[in-house]
């Protein structure tokens, strides 16, 4: 996982948030038609190729387009709608032959469909699965999804069985990122939005240990991290600041664990600590969870 996570960063462009959470180098994003690199497949494409890993059952992955109402429309529907205007479609019913969408025209016009609906679905997980899948595994060893929460979940619930000594197939364990040095490979991960009071490694567990794979929602994001050295390590992910981003995390001084600092509550503004404590910004975000390679 970790070099394909890599060679992507490099394709979108090398986008990188430093230590401090700060962007230092932009790469491409999401929506771009082109590439700087000769031979590339356009960002957009390339995360259309992402849903692939997870839309195994061709459920028309990814699905949202925003129009500016309540409810997002399904892209797969609009396609339908235009197939229907198109003008073979229109001929056949005894229309003009002015009249429809012309072939030219219909497959602009569902190219656009598809490049909106890569914009408006967050692509972190299908992200994250397609790694997985580059790396071979199939379909017992990891949770394919478009929700980070599923392959956690499923992680969790291996490491319950290897406490309780049952065997299991499945790829990774759950550990607890404050006690737990990352290994290339491993995912870091932490909960979002509404969802971000799970700011713990108990807490986030105790949703994961009961919620079946497709359960309740659980916003979620994970990294994969694909190098760590004495200070720190560096992880990429997908949909950070729409694109493929590579951020450097530091460990504490003097140890191999994440800094504290990066938790929203780490930097408390208190006389005690307010001198000695960094701003992270951007990547300060409450990671509690380790995806960890069995």
């Amino acid at each position: 996982m970790a070099a394909a996570a890599r060679h992507e960063h490099l394709l979108f462009g090398g986008q990188t948030l430093d230590p401090q959470g700060r962007l230092t180098e932009a790469g491409a994003f999401e929506a771009e038609d082109a590439m700087a690199l000769p031979g590339v497949t356009v960002p957009w494409r390339r995360v259309l190729d992402y849903w692939r890993a997870v839309d195994t059952a061709d459920r028309g992955l990814p699905s949202q387009v925003r129009f500016g109402a309540l409810r997002p429309a399904d892209r797969g529907l609009l396609k339908q709608a235009l197939n229907q205007a198109s003008t073979a479609r229109l001929q056949g019913l005894g229309v003009g032959t002015d009249q429809g969408l012309d072939a030219a025209e219909l497959r602009a016009a569902t190219t656009a469909l598809d490049r909106v609906a890569v914009m408006d679905t967050p692509w972190s997980a299908a992200f994250v699965s397609w790694l997985a899948q580059q790396a071979g595994l199939g379909p017992e060893e990891f949770a394919f999804s478009e929700a980070h929460v599923d392959y956690a979940g499923a992680a969790w619930q291996a490491a319950m069985a290897e406490v309780a000594g049952r065997p299991t197939p499945y790829a990774m364990r759950a550990c607890n990122l404050a006690t737990t040095t990352p290994r290339t490979g491993d995912l870091v991960c932490h909960a979002r939005g509404a969802s971000a009071e799970l700011d713990s490694f108990e807490r986030i567990g105790a949703v994961l240990a009961d919620r079946p794979t497709g359960g309740r929602a659980l916003p979620m994001h994970c990294d994969v991290v694909v190098a760590v050295e004495a200070t720190g390590f560096d992880a990429v992910g997908g949909n950070v600041l729409q694109s493929v981003s590579l951020r450097r995390l530091d460990f504490a001084p003097g140890t191999t664990r994440l800094d504290p600092s990066y938790r929203p509550d780490g930097c408390a503004a208190t006389a005690a600590t307010e001198s000695r404590c960094t701003e992270r910004h951007m990547s300060r975000q409450p990671w509690s969870l380790l995806l960890q390679w069995r």
